[in-house]
């Protein structure tokens, strides 16, 4: 193994080790068995509550949570977690990793609730709310992982923006907004994480949990970007599991070094008919996140060589625009002055193709754009 491989391991285990030093929840009891274990209670039956050695959004081996529906109309798997004490003046983001399989019967749930002999959970409309959901619904794609985040904010908190979301595990992106928001009632000193699958009647859906997270909002918190582990310096893998479904990664600085276990492909074309075939939203002009960037434009697009990239819109925050090929190299990256709107790309010395570009704003938004060179 090569030196800078094993440096680049360790710095990841002592970066994960801080990020996971934050969560207010405690997974290590998330240990391969059944039913409820220390500080998470099972929703449902033991036998729809089952903890095995899985592959996350990135490809490591890590211990989730499946749930196996019966075929009743109740709940069919997850947790309710244990109340964790907090502080009603502060914020907190609650977070969970999910991914169902099979169909769409049933719905997903992220939620949450606080008690001091009483509810004290309202609605940013002032309404209390005795049963608080993020999210209710069905993830975007099957077969997937979404990070899905929610907001309880603090007590005298009057705003009404939502902040929370749905993130695409493959793409970083967010692909929808979470259904609320809310805040803590006065006398709140506590917190409950929960998330199911509920209502599935169809006993070969399976659904898969992974990290919960309570984390008080401090900005000292991990960042969105960094519990999606998107790296933009990192190669893009593609490849296929078993069953046929596609995986990418971002954060292998060298592809040899952590492949997943997946067939990776290698061929350029083969890659480019196999994203295009599985998922074309990957390449697809106008993905972005950032809802600020009112106005873009790249011109020409196809280029024979040079391009104009234009932003316009509140993106004072800079980051990096990266040139990806199709089999998931980095070509060229751009620093991303916040003083500027107005960019130049260089693409005379590559081959011709399709490129992606991807656009990495420090705030941890995203924009995709697909590029041809002639």
């Amino acid at each position: 193994m090569k030196i800078n491989t094993i440096l680049c391991c360790i710095l990841l285990c002592i970066h994960f080790q801080i990020i996971n030093s934050q969560n207010l929840l405690d997974t290590s009891t998330w240990t391969v068995g059944t039913g409820s274990v220390s500080g998470f209670g099972q929703n449902g039956s033991t036998s729809e509550n089952i903890r095995e050695l899985n592959k996350n959004h990135v490809g490591n081996s890590v211990v989730v949570w499946k749930a196996i529906p019966d075929d009743l109309s109740n709940a069919d798997g997850g947790w309710n977690s244990d109340y964790i004490p907090i502080d009603n003046t502060k914020k907190y983001r609650l977070s969970v990793w999910v991914k169902k399989t099979n169909s769409n019967n049933g719905n997903t749930y992220l939620g949450c609730n606080s008690h001091n002999g009483s509810y004290q959970i309202y609605r940013l409309d002032g309404a209390l709310d005795a049963n608080p959901y993020f999210f209710v619904g069905d993830l975007p794609k099957l077969n997937r992982w979404y990070l899905i985040v929610g907001f309880v904010h603090e007590k005298t908190y009057t705003g009404t923006e939502k902040l929370g979301g749905v993130y695409d595990g493959v793409t970083g992106q967010k692909v929808l907004d979470t259904q609320r928001d809310f805040r803590f009632g006065n006398t709140a000193d506590d917190l409950m994480h929960r998330s199911y699958l509920f209502y599935d009647t169809n006993t070969s859906d399976r659904q898969y949990f992974w990290e919960p997270r309570i984390d008080q909002v401090t900005g000292s918190e991990p960042s969105i970007r960094e519990l999606l582990q998107v790296n933009e310096d990192a190669q893009l893998i593609f490849g296929h599991d078993t069953a046929g479904n596609q995986a990418q990664l971002f954060y292998c600085d060298e592809a040899n070094s952590c492949t997943p276990s997946v067939q990776t492909v290698s061929n350029a074309n083969a890659v480019k008919a196999q994203v295009a075939e599985l998922e074309p939203d990957l390449i697809d002009d106008d993905v972005q996140t950032d809802n600020s960037i009112n106005e873009y434009t790249i011109y020409p697009n196809p280029t024979s060589g040079n391009i104009s990239v234009s932003l316009k819109g509140t993106y004072s925050s800079g980051g990096s625009m990266c040139i990806y090929s199709l089999n998931g190299s980095l070509v060229k990256k751009i620093h991303i002055d916040s003083s500027t709107d107005y960019m130049n790309l260089d693409l005379s010395d590559k081959p011709s193709g399709m490129y992606v570009m991807r656009l990495y704003f420090t705030n941890g938004n995203i924009m995709t754009k697909k590029i041809i060179k002639k």
